[in-house]
C-alpha cells in the first residue's frame, strides 16, 4: 500500500509506529495547522476548547458536532498532517457518539477522544458531571461502531482526578483500554508524581497534555520513557495569537499607525503562507 492510499487513520498508526512520541501543538483554525506543518510537526491536534473561543464563546459546550466536523474539514483540506480531534463527550447520546466519530472521519481526522463527562451538565458542581464506567464504556463502543475504517483512532478520556482522586482516574483509563480504546487520556495531571504514576500504572498506550502553568510540563523524551505516545501543546499557539493582537491593536490604539510595531510578517510571507501564487496559477489554466 503506498503513502498516498493510507488513510489519515493509517497514517497516524504508522507514524506511531515509527516515533517514540508524537508530538501535536494544538489548531483551532487552518491557519494553525499549516504553520505548525511549517514547522516540522508531524501531527495536529484540534482542540475544542480552541475551536469555541476562535468563535468569541466560552468552552463550555457551545459548538456543536456540525460546526466542529466543519472545522475538521477546513483543516484536513490545506494540511495532509494526521488530526487528532477533541470530541467533547461525543454531542449526545450514544448514537450521537457513533455520528460524531463517523462524520469527523468523513471530514478527514485521523481520530478523536471521548471524555466522561456529562454533556449537558446537570449539576453546577462539576463534581457530579461525570457518567458512569459502564456509560462510558459504552461511549468507547459506540465511538468504534460509528468509525468507517478500523485505522480510526479512538481515545478514551478521564477527567475525574479533581474530583474523584488518581486511583479513579487510573481505574478509568485501564477501563477504556479494556473496553478496546486505542489510547488512554488523563487530563488534569499536574504533578510529575501524577504523570509517573500514570506511566507505571495505565497498562496500554498513553496520550498527554501539556499546557504551560497548568499541567506538570516534562520533555518530550522523558514522556516517551514512561509509555506516552502522543504529546499534545493544546493551548499555546491560541495564547500566543492573542497576545499577539492584542500588542499590534494596543500600538495601533496608541500611535495611529503600525509604523515602528515590527512584530509581524509581510504581506508576501503572509501570501506565501497560504500558496497564492500556487493558487493563481491554477486559476489561469481555466482562462487560457
Amino acid at each position: 500500500m503506498t503513502g498516498e492510499m493510507l488513510t489519515a487513520g493509517a497514517r497516524l498508526r504508522r507514524l506511531l509506529e515509527r516515533n517514540e512520541i508524537v508530538v501535536a501543538p494544538g489548531a483551532s483554525d487552518a491557519l494553525t495547522a499549516i504553520l505548525i506543518k511549517e514547522q516540522g510537526f508531524q501531527a495536529v491536534y484540534c482542540t475544542g476548547g480552541g475551536v469555541s473561543r476562535s468563535r468569541g464563546l466560552a468552552d463550555l459546550g457551545y459548538t456543536t458536532l456540525t460546526e466542529m466536523a466543519e472545522r475538521v474539514a477546513n483543516i484536513t483540506e490545506v494540511c495532509d498532517l494526521p488530526l487528532i480531534v477533541d470530541a467533547d463527550a461525543g454531542f449526545g447520546t450514544a448514537l450521537s457518539v457513533e455520528r460524531t466519530a463517523r462524520l469527523l472521519e468523513r471530514a478527514g481526522a485521523a481520530g478523536l477522544h471521548i471524555e466522561d463527562e456529562e454533556v449537558p451538565a446537570r449539576n453546577i458542581s462539576p463534581s457530579k458531571n461525570f457518567v458512569s464506567l459502564r456509560e462510558m464504556v459504552g461511549r468507547i463502543r459506540a465511538a468504534q461502531n460509528g468509525r468507517q475504517d478500523a485505522s480510526f483512532f479512538v481515545i478514551g478520556r478521564t477527567d475525574v482526578l479533581p474530583h474523584e482522586g488518581l486511583e479513579s482516574a487510573i481505574d478509568r483509563a485501564n477501563a477504556y483500554l479494556d473496553a478496546g480504546a486505542d489510547m488512554a487520556y488523563v487530563e488534569f495531571l499536574q504533578h510529575r508524581e501524577q504523570v509517573e504514576a500514570v506511566g507505571r500504572r495505565v497498562r496500554g498506550p498513553k496520550f498527554i497534555n501539556q499546557i504551560k502553568d497548568e499541567t506538570a510540563i516534562l520533555s518530550a523524551h522523558e514522556l516517551a520513557q514512561m509509555g506516552f505516545k502522543i504529546m499534545i501543546h493544546p493551548a499555546d499557539a491560541q495564547l500566543a495569537a492573542i497576545h499577539a493582537t492584542r500588542a499590534v491593536l494596543k500600538h495601533l490604539k496608541q500611535t495611529g499607525s503600525s509604523v515602528g510595531y515590527d512584530a509581524m510578517v509581510s504581506f508576501a510571507e503572509r501570501d506565501r503562507i497560504v500558496a497564492t501564487d500556487e493558487h493563481r496559477r491554477r486559476m489561469a489554466q481555466y482562462f487560457s
